[in-house]
């Protein structure tokens, strides 16, 4: 699944009503473990990619990524503890 559908099915469950937001909340849970699962794959790229050279523009690239995914991480955890103290 690439980023683009991730936040696709991310900004489509947000923009719900609190009502259908409680009966997709397994569908965040989903959501958060894909986020975590891409999460880990670019920090191993990045990894593997800085060894070969830090500067380059992949590596600028892959970091810009990272960072983008921690962004939508965090907001997922954050959205999914307001729907469980909805509960």
């Amino acid at each position: 699944m690439g980023i683009e559908e991730l936040l696709d099915s991310f900004n489509a469950f947000f923009d719900q009503s609190k009502k259908k937001q409680k009966k997709k909340a397994e569908k965040l849970a989903e959501i958060i473990i894909s986020l975590q699962e891409k999460k880990a794959e670019l920090k191993a790229k990045i990894k593997s990619e800085a060894i070969k050279c830090k500067k380059s523009k992949k590596t600028y690239n892959l970091c810009k990524e990272f960072k983008a995914l921690s962004k939508m991480l965090k907001k997922a955890v954050k959205q999914q503890d307001n729907i469980n103290n909805d509960l």
